[in-house]
């Protein structure tokens, strides 16, 4: 099932509360067709690309024996520990019984993708201990979600999706918006082509952190019946950083690799290409990764 399938990890109405999709029946008690959920929604677009390759460059990049040089991670807000660990918290244990859904959320493949529906996201859940406040602190999150399904019938087929959500902390001056877009074109047997565009932008009090990340490429399967299990990728990347309004850092990434999940990171031949600049510089560092085995890898 493409869109419930990733090969490692670089976070889904009407029957929300239970976070699962459930096979109905009518009056007469004949099996009634299956409806996506918000929870299932929402858990298709936080997957990351199912392809493997953010998974890929996230090893790479927290791999410290490796020193590609590029700008380290950073935290540019006392909050953003908390904030992590509310989007690292799984939808499934979030109260979405409040959600609507309005168009056709037919799912006659049960593979969490509607026909062609809009979500209106209403959750919340209770956090205990959070950095920023170390105490139980509510937090609401809302707004629209759509998904369209290219074949209800075929549950590796693409769809498209794009949402608008805001995370609220409540009785605080935290607050967190993710914006995205999603397509997936082709299925197991055709191989895919995909564009995927994030922005979140987190908030405490007067300061701000953004961060930008678009995706594209295509993905060809080794075997149609294991779609995800290995193949054929190629993609370019972006991610930007802004703290307060201004850039701070850009990287970019081009792979062209074979991916195969049995591997840590799940590659096993090909390259991976970043490069980056801090801030407004002109100066562009870059650096070659190369995989020559399962898992194993060097610089260029």
């Amino acid at each position: 099932m493409m869109k419930k399938l990733t090969i490692l990890v670089m976070l889904a109405l009407l029957l929300a509360a239970c976070g699962t999709t459930t096979k109905q029946t009518d009056d007469d008690g004949n099996s009634a067709v299956n409806q996506a959920t918000a929870v299932e929604a929402i858990e298709v677009t936080e997957e990351p690309t199912q392809s493997g390759g953010e998974d890929v460059e996230n090893d790479l990049l927290l791999d410290d024996e490796l020193d590609l040089g590029l700008p380290s991670d950073f935290m540019p807000m006392p909050a953003m520990e908390g904030f992590l660990a509310v989007f690292d918290s799984p939808i499934g244990e979030w109260d979405c019984s409040e959600s609507t859904v309005s168009g056709n959320a037919t799912d006659a493949d049960d593979d969490g993708i509607a026909v062609n529906a809009t979500y209106n996201i209403k959750c919340s859940k209770s956090f205990a201990s959070l950095p920023m406040v170390g105490d139980v602190i509510t937090v609401e999150r809302t707004g629209t979600l759509t998904m369209k399904d290219a074949d209800d019938d075929d549950p590796t087929s693409g769809y498209t999706s794009t949402g608008d959500i805001t995370f609220t902390y409540l009785d605080e001056s935290f607050t967190t918006q993710h914006q995205f877009s999603r397509k997936w074109t082709g299925n197991a047997t055709s191989g895919y082509s995909y564009q995927h565009s994030d922005a979140w932008t987190w908030t405490a009090g007067d300061m701000s952190y953004k961060v930008e990340h678009s995706h594209a490429g295509n993905y060809s399967p080794d075997d149609a019946e294991k779609p995800f299990d290995a193949g054929q990728l190629r993609e370019e990347a972006e991610v930007k950083h802004y703290v307060d309004g201004s850039l701070a850092h850009d990287v970019s990434e081009v792979a062209d690799v074979h991916l195969n999940k049995a591997c840590s990171p799940a590659a096993d031949d090909g390259e991976v290409t970043f490069s980056w600049k801090v801030g407004d510089s002109v100066v562009v560092n870059e650096e070659t990764v190369v995989f020559t085995g399962c898992g194993e890898y060097h610089l260029k």
